[in-house]
């Protein structure tokens, strides 16, 4: 099996023996909601909470004609999954994955990898919940979840292993925009009981695009260099957890780079001069461009009533 596939497997394995992928346990939501049922049937919560364990019945949903529809009027249940007291990941000492990269061999480099560790520099363990992960302090807080990537940089033990991960936390409804990975395939999957559709557009010449809806346990792919997006379905929010055969994948968010930071005048060429986008309100335009992810398509917010 491809380590890549062997990382999600270990992933949807260990998700499956926590409350992460139960729904029952000792972790709270990371806001001060109540923790939040699975998409499927009733039950009554019993995460650690401040808030008292509430019964809910979740909406059913039927795959019509490719959209998703609920009962109308199902409430959304916002906030991000995970454990709300993980401890920050440490941050490695500058110039460590550098010194990495000129060990003259494997056995050295993990001889100094157990020296860092050893400094408290970096941890052997690797902590997805978004509350280990914060954003930067000058970053614009997504909307529609947060995406916490382990790489070479923030846990340098992947240097020279070739593989890297991330989690995926989703608010309802909410939407990895369309990016692509530069230097890396990626597989994805679903760990929690969520309705998740992903579709990728591949390259010039194979331009269909190939879309799939996703629940427990079940995973899809994502061609390196290929266009890609995911979508939470649900009024409850969602996580997935991807693995990528690079320890340095790279991401490039479509239309935030293609729409923001490439030139005015390219775009609008680029658009065919469309008279809805041009030069007088291009910088009006740019500003309602979110960033990833995104807070979810219109159909979802209306029957999440999410205000938009």
């Amino acid at each position: 099996m491809h380590s890549t596939s062997l990382l999600v497997a270990a992933f949807a394995a260990a998700a499956a023996a926590t409350p992460l992928g139960t729904g029952s346990g000792s972790y709270g939501s990371s806001s001060s909601n109540p923790p939040y049922p699975t998409s499927t049937g009733s039950w009554t919560t019993s995460y650690t909470s401040s808030a008292p364990a509430q019964t809910y019945s979740a909406p059913s949903y039927s795959n019509g004609g490719g959209q998703w529809q609920s009962h109308p009027g199902a409430p959304a249940s916002t906030g991000l999954l995970g454990n709300p007291t993980a401890v920050p990941n440490p941050k490695p000492s500058a110039g460590t994955v550098a010194k990495l990269l000129t060990e003259d061999t494997r056995v050295t480099r993990f001889q100094e990898i157990q020296a860092e560790v050893a400094a408290g520099n970096f941890n052997l363990k690797f902590d997805f919940n978004p509350k280990a992960n914060p954003i930067a302090a000058n970053a614009t807080q997504p909307l529609g979840g947060q995406v916490d990537l382990a790489n070479r940089a923030n846990f340098p033990i992947l240097t020279g292993l070739g593989i890297s991960a991330a989690g995926i936390f989703f608010e309802p409804c909410g939407l990895n925009t369309p990016h692509i990975h530069p230097d890396a395939t990626e597989f994805l999957t679903v760990v929690t009981d969520s309705n998740i559709e992903t579709g990728f557009v591949l390259e010039n010449g194979f331009v269909a695009e190939q879309r799939t809806n996703l629940t427990l346990f079940q995973g899809t792919v994502f061609p390196q260099g290929s266009i890609h997006w995911q979508q939470n379905l649900d009024c409850s929010p969602a996580v997935a957890i991807a693995g990528l055969n690079s320890e340095d994948p790279g991401a490039s968010s479509i239309a935030q780079n293609f729409l923001i930071n490439t030139s005015g005048d390219i775009v609008d060429a680029a658009l065919g001069f469309p008279k809805s986008i041009d030069a007088n309100n291009f910088a009006d335009f740019k500003k309602a461009i979110p960033v990833s992810l995104a807070q979810g398509v219109e159909e979802c917010l209306i029957r999440c009533n999410i205000k938009y």
